[in-house]
């Protein structure tokens, strides 16, 4: 086994991004929980932090950054790369821009190693910066601005060049979307943050984005963890009698079938054990890559697979569905 989090790969813009982050985005928020699995995740040797605005939980990712770095001084701040997102409500340039300063002060920090679109849509927002929503308590699209995103992908350009941002990009862009975004990009996306596991592999996009120099970074690698509602990739046959064959767990294949694919990674776990376990990647030959590739055929759509990110609830329509459509 190999320690992957140790190894880095380069974006379009010469920023090095550890190869595997740690994700601390959590359903429920219960106090103090985040901050202990980031210190966790930093002694197991993770070098990559994954947060956003959305997440509501800034404040823990910068306490626990802060002490940990007092507790390791021969470490700084630059060893770790930190990436934030901009939710879409805040998708006027000035509040992309006010989105950032405010994870800079909640994360206690002067700039994130990425600053991403968290998604390729705009909702209304109320005066006090905030979802605005419909009387059942749905997000409200804003047509105008999600037909046009160019003035706030201009704002994103502003912030890296001022150094507030090393590197940005986006999240669950689709081609059509990409390819929009950088045929007017002055600074094209250095990253696309897009769900990919062994039930989704979503090879067309990750090739798309390989090919046009855009870091494909793998979000619920490990799929669906919800067992009441969803068909479980860990519980998968054919990774559990790879994993019993491997003397591993089904997560480290899910993680180290990802890195080997060419991407970055970012599981997540709030279980100490399971953090120090994922940051142990093992090798696979290229026939078991291929067998783990394998898998999303057995849900019986052919290669596409089983996507679990849909917050139909939160945003009120199926946001996959309406791209499709438009």
């Amino acid at each position: 086994m190999t320690e992957a989090g140790s190894k880095s790969v380069k974006l379009n813009n010469g920023v090095s991004i550890p190869s595997l982050g740690f994700g601390t985005f959590a359903g429920e928020i219960v106090p103090g929980e985040m901050y202990a699995a980031i210190i966790a995740a930093l002694d197991a040797g993770y070098r990559h932090l994954d947060s956003a605005w959305f997440y509501k939980i800034e404040s823990e990712v910068g306490r626990a950054l802060k002490d940990w770095l007092d507790a390791n001084p021969k470490y700084k701040r630059e060893d770790i790369f930190i990436t934030t997102k901009v939710w879409p409500h805040l998708m006027e340039p000035e509040d992309v821009k006010w989105s950032l300063e405010t994870s800079l002060r909640d994360m206690g920090i002067d700039y994130v190693d990425a600053f991403l679109f968290h998604w390729p849509f705009a909702v209304e927002k109320t005066e006090e910066r905030e979802v605005k929503k419909d009387k059942d308590g749905k997000y409200i699209l804003n047509h105008e601005r999600t037909s046009n995103l160019l003035p706030a992908w201009r704002a994103m350009e502003s912030l890296q060049t001022s150094g507030k941002a090393k590197t940005i990009g986006v999240s669950n862009f689709t081609v059509a979307h990409l390819t929009n975004l950088l045929s007017s990009a002055t600074i094209k996306p250095a990253i696309n943050q897009i769900e990919i596991h062994p039930y989704f592999p979503n090879t067309a996009l990750v090739d798309f984005c390989l090919a046009n120099d855009v870091m494909p970074v793998a979000y619920s690698p490990l799929g669906s963890q919800n067992t009441k509602t969803d068909r479980s990739v860990l519980a998968d046959p054919v990774l559990q009698e790879m994993a019993r064959e491997k003397r591993c767990e089904v997560a480290q294949i899910c993680i180290a079938w990802g890195l080997k694919r060419g991407y970055v990674v970012i599981p997540k776990s709030g279980n100490p054990a399971r953090v120090r376990k994922n940051f142990e990647v093992v090798e696979l030959s290229e026939e078991e890559i291929e067998k783990v590739g394998g898998v999303a055929k057995t849900l019986g759509n052919g290669d596409v697979g089983k996507r679990y990110v849909n917050p139909v609830g939160l945003f009120g329509f199926d946001i996959w569905a309406f791209w499709e459509k438009s």
